[in-house]
């Protein structure tokens, strides 16, 4: 067990080392590459010693010690649900095995940080998660989806950050989601919002929404899931958005998958596009500075 042992921290000391050089080079804000430190390592205490090892070569690396210092406790809940073995990114059995897999771990993740649930690069901390948002909205904006009379629809809202953000830039806005516990955060922030409507989801389509209905379909993080329980329960969310949409409205995905395979995940969009009568706008940018997502944006045909 010893060797074992010691052969995982030098494997997990590798890797952060790796993930350190990638925020040097630019490739990660410190926020995701603690994130990603600590999915590597599951050891807070560990990547705490690799930062300080690096500091004094590294600017990145103190930048990223002094995030730890400053979130420790959030780091150290991370660190807690990372090892619970709750979530996983093997293929799932089937796809109701996905979507009840999806389920319980945001069921249980919501009760264990909101902030994290929706984002572990937050660190459990609101203002994190809020400047993320922030460029989120910024994007939406930057793309014109925005507008007061536009009718929007999230899908797998989590705890509603995105309908407060962009509440008072839409006509209305719909969240649905696949646990009732993230909904029920959702709710609570969401409460003051009138054009603001929750619904928790089946994991399977988007049966509560009419036929054209809606301007501008977005999910945030929500497509990794959907991608790991199998590629039917993907193409049927590319139905159901090109259903429930006007003719000319907007289809954004931020990240497809977690596969960490850019050349598939861009192939596969420009195919399903294909299939469900979309024009592609963009293709597999990363437009953001803290956060690491990959953004897609689709157009549905006249």
């Amino acid at each position: 067990m010893g060797d074992e042992s010691d052969e995982s921290d030098v494997r997990a000391r590798a890797e952060c080392d790796s993930i350190v050089q990638r925020c040097e080079a630019g490739e990660l804000s410190p926020p995701v590459a603690l994130m990603q430190m600590l999915i590597a390592a599951e050891d807070d205490a560990l990547v705490a010693s690799v930062v300080r090892e690096r500091s004094a070569a590294s600017p990145r690396a103190t930048e990223i010690a002094r995030l730890l210092e400053a979130h420790a406790p959030g780091c150290a809940r991370i660190t807690a649900m990372l090892k619970s073995g709750m979530d996983s990114p093997s293929p799932h059995a089937s796809v109701e095995d996905g979507v009840a897999f999806s389920r319980r771990l945001f069921d249980w993740s919501v009760q264990q940080s909101e902030e994290a649930s929706v984002a572990l690069y937050s660190l459990g901390d609101p203002a994190l998660l809020e400047a993320a948002t922030r460029e989120i909205v910024s994007l939406f904006d930057t793309w014109d989806l925005l507008g007061g009379r536009r009718a929007a629809l999230d899908i797998g809202c989590g705890i509603g950050r995105l309908e407060v953000a962009l509440a008072p830039q839409l006509g209305t806005i719909h969240g649905i989601d696949v646990s009732e516990e993230m909904i029920a955060a959702a709710r609570r922030r969401c409460a003051a919002l009138p054009n603001v409507t929750l619904s928790v989801g089946s994991g399977f389509d988007l049966a509560d929404v009419a036929d054209g209905a809606i301007d501008f379909v977005f999910a945030v993080d929500s497509f990794p899931y959907l991608v790991q329980s199998g590629m039917p329960l993907v193409d049927a969310h590319f139905d159901e958005a090109r259903r429930v949409l006007a003719a000319g409205g907007d289809f954004v995905v931020l990240n497809f998958s977690y596969r960490a395979d850019a050349a598939r995940d861009r192939d596969e969009v420009v195919s399903l596009a294909a299939a469900h009568g979309f024009d592609v706008r963009v293709l597999g940018t990363s437009p953001f500075a803290l956060w690491d997502g990959v953004a897609f944006r689709l157009v549905k045909r006249a």
